[in-house]
């Protein structure tokens, strides 16, 4: 929310410095993100002179341009190209020297430098109005009063008003605070100082032109208030009303949706002016849709209405999404000359809803989504009639209309002062909680020194139970006023070695320090991304963002996958991630998660350097490294096979994710993994006798796996296999093109003796002849 500091201090006077305030702000929850400095004219003028053409003649080498010598104050007279067909001798007129900035209306600043323009030296600009922000003319230079000496300040001659814009971040329940009133009202808890409404003149709401008001929806719309004013003239506003507007980055339309605009951002309170005469049956009907109803907004999109959609409606059709947007037929055009004035408060579930369902987010739906002041309704619609009667001229003609049948009631809470005390740990004088709750505006009903009877204002609904008091009074008594005990007391929590956060947290720590990087990827995805069968196991959002996020995800393969693609657009070639995430499927109208570890990596398996040759990390790498942490959790071998799946890759699903490069990429059971994990180790003496290594290099088929290796090699050596690595894979010459070879190391044991020469040679002979038996394998030792 954009807030301008001159616009805030007319409603509270405020003393202390800027930063002191912005401060302030964010200490109670009001966090301040950005201060901008502004102007009412782009660049403040600032390093712009009044200059004084002394001599014109015509540029040797351009006929467009002239050669002039301006007067600027200084002892000598400065050289300026000019390509403007005004300028003439003896004018008065604005110079850009050398080092200023020039602000262009519809354009980035740029510095005048001395340069050469066709051969000719020119030492700064005599300027066009939309060449300092004057105006938006470009047909030649601005020409100033005569009376005006050369080398006077040019920001001297105009009224520059500098201003402030505080950009704050408004947290969901601080609906309140969305306004310049709301910031005000805060800082009044804050400073102490007290802030003022605008005053309101004297409306005499009487006449013919009564536009009927009727609520069928009375829980979506519980009070809605019009009125009717004829004879207005439609033109642009009043400079105050631009600048005000222009200081939040609010474009000008014209008088009357300005002041709408104005009102919305002042108070908090958003408005809607229909053309009175585009109301047919001058009856305005708040209801919900119907079926095939349809409805063409503000924005000339043509919009399918549902029956829970809340409507502003007329005898015949809809005029407007009740507190989201207005429709193109019934709004205020140049053609208008008579108005109905719609304020009203509104559901928030009721607005969000539609917003969502539609994709938008407009400055009104913005704040009743969040919840509005029930009671400044027909306040800023009162504020609304004064400004638009001083503004667009014309006059009342109907009564103020407010249907409110149910008015709301505010809540009233009882607090514990030992309670709020025991909340803050530190004990707040009783006297200054009842200051901050009557700067709160909170009243207070009855009070016998340990309890008080609260009454919450209405445009505070956040505010409910008497935690939400404790809060309140905590944030504007000031969290650094609280004291740091010498001595805090704590009772140690003890957490299971197998518990799932920490078992994470350990495969975590050993996949970072082997070069992996943990990614966290959006669980909503599009619905592209499946084929029809998977689909229909999907979960569908209700209200998605965009169609990029309209179901949750079956899989986390493709979320890596664009990762990836990511970081090698990006010249990250070599990447290694890892992924704890949950899948989300519907079956048989039940909602199942499972939680998984995703592992993908492409690129080379070690970072580029000259000692080495760059290897491919490979799928069975990946395979390691799974087998690995389940050897960490202390989960059984026999358990890996179904624990640790290899994904397939296809060439469909890479173009869909942009990724040209390889990858690879392993799936590991997480749910299971917890269940098998256990922190029961079983100890093993150390190897008395030797341990012997052999390698074999397979040529096999591009086919086989290596869990075919190791399952014929536990068969094969049984008990005497101590342990078996993979340590190489090769493809390519002079192998054949559906061949690989597996370079393995096998570590053989004995605990009863050293084994022999004889003994290792028959069961490696063993092991070799079961490997071209079943792999079809060519042994090269």
């Amino acid at each position: 929310m954009k807030i301008s500091y001159n616009w805030l201090k007319t409603f509270i006077p405020l003393e202390q410095p800027l930063e002191e305030i912005c401060e302030m702000l964010t200490m109670s929850g009001l966090e301040v993100e950005h201060v901008y400095p502004i102007e009412n004219i782009k660049g403040g003028l600032k390093g712009l002179i009044v200059g004084e053409v002394l001599e014109k003649q015509k540029h040797p080498n351009a006929d467009k341009l002239n050669l002039t010598k301006v007067d600027i104050g200084n002892e000598t007279p400065l050289a300026i190209v000019c390509g403007a067909k005004n300028v003439e001798v003896g004018q008065k007129v604005i110079v850009a020297p050398v080092g200023a900035f020039v602000h262009p209306v519809d354009g980035e600043r740029f510095e005048i430098k001395k340069a050469k323009i066709r051969g000719e030296v020119s030492e700064g600009m005599i300027c066009a109005e939309d060449e300092i922000g004057l105006g938006s003319g470009h047909e030649g230079i601005m020409v100033l009063d005569s009376k005006n000496t050369a080398g006077a300040v040019v920001a001297d001659l105009y009224d520059v008003k500098t201003d402030y814009q505080i950009e704050i971040a408004i947290i969901p329940n601080r609906g309140d605070a969305i306004s310049h009133l709301g910031v005000a009202r805060e800082l009044q808890a804050l400073t102490g100082l007290k802030y003022k409404k605008p005053s309101l003149e004297t409306i005499d709401a009487r006449g013919q032109m009564k536009v009927e008001v009727a609520i069928e929806n009375q829980e979506g719309c519980p009070r809605y208030s019009g009125i009717t004013i004829s004879n207005v003239t439609i033109s642009e506003s009043p400079a105050w009303l631009k600048e005000r507007l222009q200081s939040i980055d609010l474009k000008p339309i014209n008088n009357v949706v300005d002041i709408t605009n104005f009102i919305q951002h002042e108070l908090g309170q958003p408005l809607h002016a229909f053309d009175y005469d585009l109301i047919d049956g001058k009856r305005i009907n708040v209801r919900n849709a119907n079926s095939g109803e349809v409805l063409t907004t503000l924005d000339d999109v043509e919009r399918k209405l549902q029956p829970h959609n809340l409507l502003i409606c007329d005898e015949e059709k809809p005029l407007a999404l009740a507190g989201v947007m207005g429709g193109a037929e019934s709004g205020v055009s140049l053609d208008t000359k008579n108005i109905f004035i719609e304020s009203a408060f509104f559901d928030p579930a009721v607005v969000r809803k539609t917003a969502k369902e539609f994709g938008l987010n407009t400055d009104s739906s913005y704040r009743f989504e969040r919840g509005t002041d029930p009671e400044m309704v027909t306040y800023a619609l009162h504020r609304a009639v004064n400004l638009i009667l001083e503004s667009a001229g014309g006059e009342i003609n109907s009564e103020l209309v407010d249907i409110y049948p149910e008015p709301i009631e505010p809540k009233q809470i009882e607090i514990k002062l030992d309670d709020l005390n025991t909340f803050v740990g530190h004990n707040i004088p009783e006297e200054k909680v009842s200051e901050i709750l009557q700067s709160l505006e909170i009243k207070i009903l009855a009070n016998n020194n340990k309890n008080l009877f609260l009454e919450v204002p209405k445009y505070r609904p956040d505010v409910e139970r008497p935690v939400d008091i404790y809060e309140e009074i905590l944030r504007i008594y000031g969290f650094d006023s609280i004291p740091i005990p010498q001595k805090v007391n704590y009772i140690p929590s003890i957490i299971s070695d197998t518990s799932p956060n920490k078992l994470q947290t350990k495969v975590s720590d050993h996949l970072s320090s082997i070069g992996f990087n943990e990614i966290l990827n959006n669980s909503l995805v599009p619905s592209q991304l499946y084929n029809e069968e998977q689909l229909s196991q999907a979960i569908y959002m209700l209200n998605p963002l965009s169609n990029d996020m309209n179901v949750m995800r079956q899989e986390l393969l493709n979320s890596a996958l664009s990762s990836i693609a990511y970081n090698v657009n990006r010249k990250n070639n070599n990447v290694k991630f890892f992924e704890f995430g949950k899948t989300y499927f519907k079956k048989n109208d039940k909602f199942i998660e499972k939680q998984y570890l995703q592992i993908t990596a492409s690129g080379n398996r070690h970072p580029e350097h000259w000692s080495a040759k760059p290897v491919k990390i490979s799928v069975e790498q990946l395979i390691n490294v799974g087998q690995h942490l389940l050897r960490r959790l202390n989960i059984a071998p026999k358990h890996y096979k179904k624990l640790i799946v290899v994904e397939t890759i296809t060439k469909a699903m890479m173009k869909q994710n942009q990724l040209k490069q390889e990858a690879v990429s392993i799936q590991i059971d997480w749910d299971a993994c917890l269940k098998l994990a256990n922190d029961k180790f079983i100890l093993e003496e150390i190897p008395v006798y030797p341990i012997v290594r052999r390698d074999l290099s397979l040529v096999v088929n591009k086919s086989a796996s290596f869990d075919a290796v190791q399952k014929i090699a536990k068969q094969s050596l049984q008990h005497f296999l101590k342990d078996i690595l993979l340590f190489d894979v090769y493809e390519g010459k002079p192998l054949k093109d559906d061949q690989k070879s597996f370079a393995v190391a096998f570590f053989l044991y004995n605990p009863k003796k050293t084994m022999e020469d004889n003994e290792i040679d028959e069961l490696m002979e063993k092991l070799i002849t079961n490997f071209e038996n079943n792999l079809n394998a060519i042994i090269r030792k």
